[in-house]
C-alpha cells in the first residue's frame, strides 16, 4: 500500500509539470484609470515581461473593467504587440470585436489560441475602441491591480480612431498598474523530467499490478 502511494505521489509530480503560468495582480474592484472610450482615451494597456520559465505560450487574458463613467456599450477589441519601450512594436494578436456592456464590474476574458512569446522579453497587452471609433459612445473605469505583473506597467494612448499610431506614438504611462490576467504554458510539450516522472509512475504502477495478479 505504500509503495502504490509513493508512485501515486510520483505520478501526481509529474502531471503538475503540465501546470502553466499565471499572472494575476487582481485585488478587488476598483473604479480607477478613467475614461476609456469614444471620445475620450482609445487605449488602455499593461506591459509585462513573457515567463524564463519555459511557459512562454501565451492561452488567455482577461482586463478587469468597474463600470459605466458614461453609460453605453463599448465596442473594442484586444490586442498583444511587442513592447518597444516607449510603444507598440509588431502585433502578435487582434481579438474579434467584443461589444461590452460597460453596466457594472467585469472581467473581459481573451483566448489567444496560443501566441509563442520570447521569455523574458516585453510585451504590451490593450484594450482598444480605435478601430470601431465612434461606433459606440460609452465610456468605462478600468479597475486598479496590484504591482505584482512581471514588466508591468499601465500605458495608455489617445489615438483616437487611428489604429496605425499605436505603433509610432510614444505611450503615456502612470501607475499604479490595471488590474490584469495572462496565463501561459510551454505549448503542450512537457520538459523531459516530466517524461521521466511520468514513465517512471506507470511502469511502477505496472509492476505492481503484474506481482498482485501473480500472487493470487
Amino acid at each position: 500500500m505504500r509503495t502504490t502511494f509513493l508512485l501515486f505521489a510520483v505520478l501526481l509530480c509529474a502531471v503538475s509539470g503540465f501546470a502553466g503560468t499565471v499572472y494575476d495582480n487582481f485585488t478587488g474592484y476598483t473604479q480607477y484609470w478613467h475614461p476609456l472610450g469614444n471620445p475620450n482615451t482609445a487605449t488602455y494597456g499593461e506591459t509585462f515581461s513573457a515567463p524564463t520559465n519555459g511557459d512562454t505560450v501565451l492561452e488567455s487574458l482577461g482586463f478587469y473593467m468597474a463600470g459605466p463613467y458614461v453609460g453605453g456599450d463599448i465596442i473594442l477589441s484586444a490586442y498583444i504587440a511587442s513592447w518597444t519601450g516607449t510603444g507598440a512594436g509588431t502585433l502578435l494578436y487582434t481579438s474579434p470585436s467584443l461589444d461590452y456592456a460597460n453596466t457594472g464590474n467585469a472581467e473581459l476574458t481573451f483566448s489567444t489560441g496560443g501566441i509563442a512569446l520570447t521569455g523574458g522579453a516585453e510585451y504590451v497587452a490593450f484594450l482598444s475602441v480605435s478601430q470601431y471609433y465612434g461606433l459606440s459612445s460609452g465610456e468605462s473605469y478600468a479597475s486598479e491591480g496590484g504591482a505584482t505583473i512581471p514588466g508591468g506597467i499601465f500605458v495608455y494612448d489617445n489615438n483616437g480612431g487611428n489604429f496605425a499610431n499605436l505603433f509610432t506614438d510614444t505611450w503615456a504611462y502612470a501607475t499604479p498598474d490595471w488590474a490584469f490576467t495572462a496565463s501561459f504554458d510551454g505549448g503542450g510539450v512537457p520538459e523531459p523530467g516530466t517524461v521521466t516522472l511520468l514513465g517512471a509512475g506507470f511502469l511502477g504502477l505496472l509492476a505492481i499490478g503484474r506481482r498482485r495478479i501473480g500472487s493470487r
